[in-house]
């Protein structure tokens, strides 16, 4: 089993979503290859810090140390905060993956140890989690874009986190609600989207979606989004489903049952 392999199984290895043999091989794999090993430990760091938020603040002796590593981590994200949302290569995503590990490595560092809270601090701190959760936008978006469906699965799932998510999460999970070729990740997707409808561009996007989407389940998925959310400006695209001859009973069906809360 080569590296490159072992890389792409990363995640689901952490998920424990391999079969018994495949998670085997990939252990011991990991037992002899320093590379991978450390590949699977960044990732690890980056997962941790995806899912908590340190609570301490730092030893007041860190402060010179942590402005260097602050202004090293904000050059490399500058460098790095570009991301095209197309197809990503293994590259892109160790790219991210070794990005966010360094900033998550940072983030460890400077909160261990407490010191008296000042106003310089706490400007920092609030710089720093800002940093952060750039960092998840980045890694996120990558991921996203992963030729494995399981993992864009997961992806959408990390978008779902975010409490204000950027223009270019939303553009993301909207290119996945089109035209994502598993049918799993497109109803993720538009899922995820109704919990930011309070962004105009992801109205736009789910009446656009309807008035272009052929299969049924998703029609489904978004004829109850649109009703929840109580967007009239989608009774025009509903009504058309009535019409259209093509339209299975059953889509019609919850299209009568959730016009009336639009009109």
């Amino acid at each position: 089993m080569n590296c490159n392999k072992i890389e792409e199984r990363l995640i689901d290895f952490i998920d424990h979503n391999l079969d018994q043999e495949t998670h085997q091989k990939t252990e011991e794999h990991l037992k002899d290859c320093k590379s991978c090993s450390s590949a699977l430990h960044e990732l690890q760091i980056v997962f941790e810090a995806m899912s908590s938020d340190p609570k301490e603040l730092p030893n007041k002796s860190l402060q010179t140390n942590f402005e260097k590593a602050l202004a090293n981590e904000k050059e490399l994200l500058a460098n790095s905060s570009v991301i095209s949302i197309g197809k990503k290569t293994n590259t892109s995503w160790k790219t991210a993956i070794q990005i966010a590990a360094t900033i998550a490595l940072v983030l460890s560092g400077y909160f261990f140890g407490k010191f008296q809270n000042n106003e310089f601090f706490s400007k920092e701190i609030a710089v720093l989690k800002k940093e952060k959760t750039q960092m998840k936008e980045v890694m996120t978006i990558s991921l996203i874009e992963n030729e494995s469906a399981s993992k864009r699965l997961q992806a959408v799932n990390y978008a779902e986190e975010f409490e204000k998510p950027g223009n270019d999460i939303l553009k993301a999970l909207i290119n996945k609600m089109n035209y994502d070729d598993h049918i799993n990740v497109r109803l993720a997707a538009a899922e995820a989207l109704a919990k930011f409808s309070d962004s105009e561009m992801v109205r736009k996007a789910l009446i656009h979606a309807m008035d272009l989407e052929k299969d049924p389940s998703m029609q489904i998925e978004l004829i109850q989004i649109l009703v929840s959310i109580e967007e009239k400006r989608a009774v025009p695209s509903m009504e058309k489903l009535l019409q259209e001859e093509e339209t299975p009973d059953y889509v019609k069906d919850q299209v009568k049952i959730g016009l009336p809360n639009l009109i």
